[in-house]
């Protein structure tokens, strides 16, 4: 008999590589702000809010940093975890934040995950985990026609990939260089997706 094996063989040829090799997604458990000028103030004490900003404004004689900590739940046992920003075709919530300054932000490693209680979040400029090494950068960001119809086409940046863990928590910040300058974005895990996520176990 030589019919399954034959078979089997045709369908494997005419399988896509997607087919073969399929990757798990996770999407931020956590996102909330931090800002040098609130030093003590809780944002966002919960999970569930969607609303992502890295910012820097400068004045005469002070500078305001807004950064986002990203958070992730990585299931046990993942590996190849690779983090990305990645917008649909036809999302369109990512803005300019200074009318005048690049679209554009760093993801910074950090020493510790999100602070919480037993029973919220309580993260505040002062309380935040402070950056330690530079994971990597969006680069400038091409914005999309707004408010419709979004992206044209699927828009994917790989920031950079590191061993799996139970927490993955990354902050945000407009790049040193930038006088005036950021971006806003809101994290849509629906369709079409938009936002931050992590591709794993491809």
């Amino acid at each position: 008999m030589v019919f399954a094996p034959l078979f089997l063989l045709s369908l494997l040829a005419t399988a896509s590589p997607l087919d073969r090799r399929s990757c798990a997604i996770e999407v931020p458990s956590y996102i909330g702000w931090a800002d040098s000028d609130m030093v003590d103030y809780n944002f966002f004490p919960k999970a569930g809010n969607t609303d992502i900003l890295a910012s820097k404004y400068t004045g005469p004689q002070w500078t305001q940093w807004r950064d986002t900590l990203l958070e992730f739940n990585i299931p046990q046992g993942s590996w190849g975890c690779q983090l990305e920003m990645y917008f649909e075709k036809g999302f369109g919530l990512v803005f300019r934040d200074h009318p005048y300054g690049p679209v554009k932000t760093d993801v910074w490693n950090v020493d510790g995950n999100v602070p919480r209680n037993p029973f919220n979040y309580t993260l505040t400029w002062n309380t935040a985990p402070s950056t330690t090494s530079l994971f990597g950068t969006t680069g400038d960001i091409e914005l999309p026609p707004q408010p419709t119809p979004g992206y044209s086409q699927d828009v994917k940046k790989v920031i950079n990939s590191a061993p799996c863990k139970e927490k993955m928590t990354y902050r945000l910040r407009v790049p040193a260089e930038v006088t005036n300058g950021g971006v806003r974005m809101y994290q849509t895990n629906g369709h079409p997706f938009g936002g931050w996520r992590i591709v794993h176990n491809c």
